[in-house]
């Protein structure tokens, strides 16, 4: 997810639980005009950096400065050399990348859920094997074959800021939970992708972020992602951190009442499944659908539309609502062939599909 920023005005500000966690969140520019937070934590013996952003060269400087001015605020050093923990909240480049960058630089013990661990510690093998699928993706979604090397390249385009680094633990193993930090598995934007909590104050990642809906793709590219995943997981966080006074996600502001917008994102994607039930009165590929619920779009968000536009086609299909109108065509034909999904019936309730 991205928010964007003309300016580089942000500033860290501080956060503190009700009992007396003090909190610092540093805007990172990760790429380009597209900021990410990373938070740094002091409780207790406790001295922890969650994320570390890209690795993009104004990322690591923005990460670097962050924390000069928190020692400045507090009268005491607080570098790489002073963390004792690195936590990294899922398996996105704008979350782990800086990894390359910090690890060399700090002890701290490092930790990722189980799920998003080869993200980090397998990361060239997991390159090769997700740009294949993507390959088959956007060719059976629609898209014509002398784009799909182009949109191949977009997505590798920021990859090469990282190599491979090993993690120090894995927070299913540590029982979910790390001292005074609560850790709760919401798979869907990512299949490892974990919300924090620490006294009455949540970490909620790419999670759930104000004004925004998370980023979805669908769950034939990645095991445990999808919009299933990520809207069970929805409900999950509402009820786990229900009591939360604020929530602060890794983009955008933070939030003061999580339930209250748990069901907005809900409502968003309600919507979104509706719109694609109307469309697919008539059969389209899912490079059609994403035309039609995000119009003309450019660079990168090409593909993102792509992957949410499949998010929601998979979600219906896998409910039964969508079925394939080009079924023979496809398993007569060696080749990749585009899918044409049509709606099955008429008049169904999408909100009585969302849990």
């Amino acid at each position: 997810m991205a928010t964007q920023e003309t300016e580089r005005t942000q500033t860290v500000k501080n956060f503190e639980t009700n009992a007396g966690a003090r909190i610092f969140q540093i805007p990172m520019e990760a790429f380009p005009s597209f900021w990410v937070y990373t938070y740094l934590v002091l409780v207790d013996d406790y001295r922890v950096l969650i994320d570390t952003g890209s690795n993009f060269r104004n990322s690591n400087e923005d990460l670097e400065n962050g924390l000069k001015s928190i020692s400045k605020q507090i009268g005491e050093s607080i570098g790489f050399n002073e963390l004792t923990h690195v936590f990294i909240t899922h398996g996105h480049i704008d979350h782990f990348g800086g990894l390359a960058y910090v690890k060399p630089r700090t002890q701290a013990k490092i930790g990722i859920h189980s799920l998003d661990r080869r993200n980090l510690t397998n990361y060239e093998e997991r390159l090769v094997v997700v740009s294949k699928r993507m390959d088959n993706y956007f060719m059976g979604s629609g898209v014509k074959p002398e784009r799909v090397q182009k949109l191949r390249d977009l997505y590798m385009l920021s990859k090469a800021l990282y190599s491979s680094v090993e993690v120090d633990f894995t927070y299913d193993e540590e029982g979910m939970e790390i001292g005074p930090f609560k850790m709760l598995h919401v798979p869907g934007h990512t299949a490892g992708i974990v919300v924090i909590r620490l006294h009455d104050i949540l970490f909620s990642a790419d999670h759930v972020i104000s004004g925004i809906s998370p980023h979805q793709a669908p769950e034939s590219l990645t095991l445990n992602t999808g919009l299933g995943h990520y809207l069970d997981s929805l409900i999950a966080v509402r009820e786990w951190a229900a009591d939360v006074r604020l929530t602060l996600g890794s983009h955008k502001k933070p939030i003061d009442d999580l339930p209250a917008r748990v069901d907005e994102i809900r409502g968003e994607h309600a919507k979104r499944l509706s719109k694609v039930m109307e469309y697919l009165a008539e059969p389209h590929t899912i490079a059609e659908v994403s035309q039609d619920l995000f119009g003309e779009v450019s660079g990168y968000n090409v593909l993102l539309a792509l992957e949410e536009a499949g998010a929601h086609v998979e979600y219906l299909y896998q409910r039964g609502l969508l079925g394939i109108d080009n079924l023979q065509e496809i398993g007569e034909s060696e080749k990749i062939i585009p899918i044409r999904y049509l709606r099955l019936g008429e008049g169904n309730d999408i909100t009585k599909l969302l849990p």
